[in-house]
């Protein structure tokens, strides 16, 4: 193996002179990258759209995939355009034939490096891997490597029994994870030092990642920005009658129908486009106050599977991580102050949902707390705006409401996630409260708190002159300097603080430890400040309501 890393590098060096041309061997043929310059004049590789699995198309649409097959000549991945379909967009670059890796590294380096693999978010139903670029990561000292999978209906409708038994988007993931570890030392990554990071779905998949004892050894650490398998948005229950009545806007047949495999056959031969019209056509249709996707579950989203050959999780969720039966490795997690300010950027929409909370009650209570009488979970609603609003209506405090969604939406999910699992993995938790203008977010509320969903995203990824933040505070630009070391630190030491930094103002990251009451996190605001109990109030209030259920067989939280 090792002469084929020397022959591998050599080519590298080789092609030094010739800036856009480099030619790799892998096992399924050559491969054509490019060279690119970030804006500090750093040269690094790039190869785009490098195939991981075979394309998922004729009768292995809505299959698990498979390996790809070798090819002959020189394959061209110096660029790549193509998206896997997406459910609430439409372009030319939609493709079922989407599942590619691209790998990014500083040019010409002959030490293994660390590599960080990042999984996109976007609700299960879009994003790309060409959007996240490596810039900021290549002067760190590490490897970047960017996936495709497939989105909405094609990678997460389900039938919940064996004709089609879901979750092909994560099954995609787990194949190019599979894929890194047999390639990446042919470009100069270390496999033994792969840290999976991802934001919002992204970072939901990586914790689905930890859920599946195939993951053992695909990877060593975690980064998870913004989302759990725990959060209710990332679970789907009904999967069975949205694959029907998606199926029925094509075929009124399946109006009545319940034959899986009829169904399996008929979705299989229809055009992908006409497909992916009528998972969005799904999604128009249901879309309301009483189910809101953030809040209660995206109807294109993991399921728990029956027990089939391909499984990727066939157990609820909670008890699973409840009961130690995760991947357990080094894991940074955490939220932005205020995550659901992004989703809730009008306040004309924002008023209208809160005055439909106050009229019906029941439609705050989390699906996962199973309450089905309704007088009963009329009486939990009226509980939990009495966290928020000391029992005053919604429209009242327009800003508490926004804490409710961000708090149910996210943070009470990602903070149970880092309790848990904690227990079985040293596990390191922030929250992201800088409110800068790099973060390009201008949704404010009274009584809430400053920074949205994906905001911090912004301080990561970037690309050429896109990169040149000087016009910006000279806070945010330090901001970006200290988020870029915490995630590369981690990445190369499973350990965000390996030592003390001025530019981290010489804080040691503690660990979450809940065994004596406490919960230590840090605040990434203007400065580093290590603080106890995140969210505090609001989440010993939820913990206090979801115990008063009297049962623990929750599969999200």
């Amino acid at each position: 193996m090792w002469r084929k890393v020397l022959l591998a590098l050599a080519t590298l060096s080789q092609a030094k002179d010739l800036l856009a041309d480099i030619v790799l061997q892998l096992p399924n043929g050559q491969i054509r990258g490019r060279e690119a310059v970030t804006l500090e004049n750093r040269t690094f590789f790039a190869f785009e759209g490098v195939p991981y699995a075979a394309p998922p198309i004729g009768p292995l649409r809505f299959k698990a995939p498979q390996p790809p097959e070798n090819w002959d000549d020189v394959l061209d991945t110096t660029h790549v355009e193509v998206v896997c379909f997406q459910t609430s967009s439409n372009n030319d670059n939609e493709s079922e034939d989407c599942l590619y890796v691209n790998v990014y590294g500083p040019a010409l380096e002959t030490d293994y490096l660390p590599v960080m693999v990042f999984i996109h978010g976007g609700g299960f139903v879009d994003g790309a891997s060409y959007g996240f670029q490596p810039d900021l990561f290549i002067n760190h000292e590490v490897m970047l490597v960017t996936i495709n999978y497939r989105l909405g209906a094609f990678g997460f409708l389900s039938t919940q029994d064996e004709i089609i038994p879901g979750n092909n988007g994560l099954k995609d993931q787990q194949l190019a994870l599979q894929w890194i570890q047999d390639n990446i030392y042919l470009f100069g990554g270390d496999p033994g030092k792969v840290t999976i990071f991802g934001q919002s779905a992204g970072s939901a998949s990586c914790a689905y990642q930890l859920l599946n004892q195939k993951s053992v050894d695909l990877f060593q650490g975690a980064i998870l920005e913004s989302g759990t398998f725990l959060s209710p948005w990332a679970f789907q229950r009904r999967a069975r009658e949205i694959a029907f009545t998606t199926a029925a806007f094509l075929n009124s047949t399946f109006e009545t129908s319940d034959d899986s495999q009829a169904l399996l056959e008929f979705l299989q031969s229809v055009d992908a486009r006409d497909l992916d019209a009528a998972a969005e056509k799904y999604h128009n249709m249901e879309s309301s106050f009483e189910d809101v996707e953030i809040l209660q579950g995206f109807y294109w989203a993991p399921v728990v599977e029956v027990k089939n050959e391909d499984a990727f999780i066939t157990k609820n969720m909670y008890g699973l991580l409840q009961a130690g039966n995760v991947v357990k490795v080094p894991t940074l997690l955490g939220i932005t102050s205020e995550e659901n300010l992004v989703f809730n950027s009008d306040p004309a929409t924002l008023q209208s949902m809160a005055e439909a909370f106050d009229q019906q009650l029941d439609w705050v209570v989390p699906n996962d707390m199973q309450i089905s009488d309704q007088t009963n979970r009329t009486d939990m609603g009226r509980m939990i705006r009495e966290l928020y609003t000391s029992g005053e209506p919604f429209a009242d405090h327009l800003g508490d409401t926004v804490r409710f969604t961000s708090d149910t939406s996210f943070t009470r999910s990602v903070i149970k996630h880092a309790e848990l699992y904690s227990q079985f993995a040293e596990t390191y938790f922030y929250i992201f409260s800088y409110d800068g203008a790099l973060g390009h977010g201008n949704v404010h509320y009274d009584g809430a708190e400053s920074v949205g969903h994906s905001e911090d995203t912004y301080y990561l990824f970037c690309s050429g002159q896109d990169c040149d933040a000087s016009g910006y505070p000279e806070q945010d630009q330090v901001i970006r300097d200290r988020l870029l070391m915490i995630w590369t630190d981690f990445a190369k030491y499973q350990n965000p603080t390996p030592i003390t930094s001025e530019l981290l103002q010489n804080i040691t990251w503690p660990v979450v430890s809940t065994e004596e009451g406490d919960f230590y996190y840090v605040d990434i605001g203007e400065n580093l400040e290590i603080k106890n109990h995140p969210k505090e109030e609001t989440y010993k209030g939820w913990i206090s309501l979801y115990e008063s259920l009297g049962f623990n067989d929750f599969d999200t939280y």
